[in-house]
């Protein structure tokens, strides 16, 4: 049985993981990159065109956050030489019995976000694109956008090797069967062998709770189903002229998001959460009854998608926490193991900068930034 031995390991080459290996790499730090897939994978939570980033949040303890994680992508893409976020702008909206977008604005103000209060009416007189009633509750956010979110994985890797050289290594298609935490250190093991880590980050998504049995608190994988309309008006549905959009709905299943055409992929449009699933065995089909779901929502909010055609379906995961809370810091009475994955289906934005403080945590042992609320 063969065993590697390695100051940092990082489990897990998603959003989390590369961002883990990106920074540990800039700090001069050597590091292991393990994956159960090949790099760029479609099973996990990281894959695809784009995602929605945004500083609009009703958690104001999140908003709070947001501009530093704006910060850490702008030094992402001056390390990289290229962009990876689009500023599109983004609409957050509800119905008027509903406090999120009042929630929301006053994120903003806290944060001095420049923003725009709106009704119903206003947003169509906006967008021609949206419907839905002259009373519905709006808020406009004109730094809203996406980010490249497969790119943004691949460069932060790219980077990692780059910087660290022969001290970055990255070992992919090798399945963990368990994570062994009796001994000293923090031990991996393998079908073929074993990882001894000082330190292990462990970025595993939906894999998380099968590998860390005794967190303390449940984690759901859950199946995330997204379309990607093809309107006859295309060119409204480019980034510039709609919007990146949150609907926050009454019931837990009514939330939904949706974003411009992005590498000519078609309009992104998904409902928020789905049923749990074993992330080893997940349907990667897109059933009548969700795509009809997702229809009427747009029949209502977006009329001119309702009846277009369906160029191709994605599957993804959301690892979720109890409360659609962040999970992120280092296991308790157990410093040198830092969980990193459980980011419950909105953690994109914030993974370069939970990059940043997971090498803040695994160098220092503490962050400067006001994450506590995050840790286990």
């Amino acid at each position: 049985m063969q065993t590697w031995t390695a100051r940092n390991v990082v489990l897990g080459a998603g959003a989390m993981g590369a961002a883990a290996a990106y920074h540990l790499a800039r700090r001069g730090e050597p590091l292991l990159l393990v994956d159960q897939f090949p790099l760029g994978h479609d099973r996990g939570s990281s894959h695809g065109a784009a995602r929605i980033t945004r500083h609009s949040y009703a958690d104001p303890r999140y908003a709070r956050l947001m501009p530093e994680a704006f910060r850490a992508w702008r030094t992402l893409e001056a390390d990289a030489g290229e962009n990876l976020y689009l500023r599109t702008g983004g609409v957050s909206f509800c119905p008027p019995e509903l406090d999120y977008v009042a929630r929301v604005e006053a994120s903003l103000k806290a944060i001095d976000v420049p923003h725009r209060r709106m009704s119903g009416q206003e947003l169509r007189k906006s967008w021609a694109w949206f419907g839905g009633p002259d009373e519905t509750d709006v808020v406009f956010e004109p730094d809203a956008g996406m980010l490249s979110a497969a790119r943004a994985v691949a460069v932060q890797i790219s980077l990692a090797q780059s910087a660290g050289g022969a001290s970055t290594q990255i070992l992919e298609n090798s399945p963990v069967q368990r994570i062994d935490l009796d001994g000293e250190r923090p031990t991996l093991i393998l079908e073929n062998g074993r990882i001894v880590a000082e330190r292990l980050i462990v970025a595993a998504g939906a894999w998380t709770a099968r590998l860390l049995t005794n967190l303390g608190f449940p984690l759901r994988a859950t199946r995330q189903q997204v379309l990607y309309f093809r309107p006859t008006d295309v060119l409204n549905g480019l980034p510039g002229r709609f919007p990146v959009f949150i609907s926050k709905g009454a019931e837990v299943l009514d939330d939904f998001y949706g974003m411009a055409s992005f590498q000519g992929q078609g309009v992104k449009v998904a409902r928020h959460g789905g049923p749990d699933v074993d992330p080893d065995s997940v349907d990667q089909q897109v059933g009548d009854e969700y795509r009809a779901t997702v229809r009427r929502f747009l029949k209502k909010y977006l009329p001119p998608l309702a009846e277009a055609p369906i160029d191709r379906t994605e599957i993804c995961l959301y690892t979720v926490a109890p409360d659609e809370q962040f999970r992120v810091g280092p296991l308790p009475n157990r410093s040198d193991v830092i969980v990193a994955s459980p980011c419950s289906g909105h953690g994109f934005k914030f993974s370069c900068l939970i990059g940043q403080v997971l090498a803040d945590w695994a160098t220092h042992g503490a962050t400067d930034l006001a994450v506590d609320f995050w840790q286990l």
